[in-house]
């Protein structure tokens, strides 16, 4: 089951728990990241065909289309396994292909084990970083189609 609470401020909070363990939730959100994101949620005018994280700080998060073009819409700013995956989102309010000196608010995922599996909690904060029009981008990712609907996919797939 996932839960949300949109900060009336510059953040979205939503959190979920996972029947498996911390490295096995880490690894399905980062490496396993195209199993579970919905296929409608691209930025590039083709259908999407895959989803791709580099497991590193620094690393690329992007999109690849069914016709080959790719655009980076995140950046990892921390890779600390099994606990820990932030990264910059740099899609702003227009929901385009973000220019790659576009500003970016800040995803951060902790991994924390429980008695029935791992508990996932997804901070989307600094949301403000995309300058006029970044409640949008709030609104967005705190619908039932951003995070909250992005989590429960992921649960099925872990």
């Amino acid at each position: 089951m996932t839960s949300a609470e949109t900060d009336p401020g510059t953040a979205v909070r939503t959190s979920v728990v996972v029947g498996a363990s911390p490295e096995h939730a880490f690894d399905v959100f980062t490496a396993g990241l195209d199993r579970w994101w919905i296929r409608s949620h691209h930025l590039l005018p083709d259908d999407l065909k895959r989803v791709t994280v580099e497991p590193r700080a620094g690393g690329a998060i992007r999109e690849e289309s069914v016709t080959g073009q790719t655009c980076t819409w995140g950046r990892v700013l921390t890779w600390d396994p099994p606990g820990t995956f932030v990264f910059a989102w740099l899609i702003g309010s227009d929901w385009q292909v973000p220019d790659p000196d576009a500003a970016g608010s800040r995803v951060t995922v902790t991994f924390t084990p429980v008695a029935d599996g791992t508990r996932v909690d997804l901070v989307h904060d600094r949301l403000d970083a995309h300058g006029a029009g970044w409640e949008k981008v709030r609104d967005g990712v705190g619908s039932d189609g951003g995070w909250p609907g992005l989590l429960r996919e992921y649960a099925k797939t872990v």
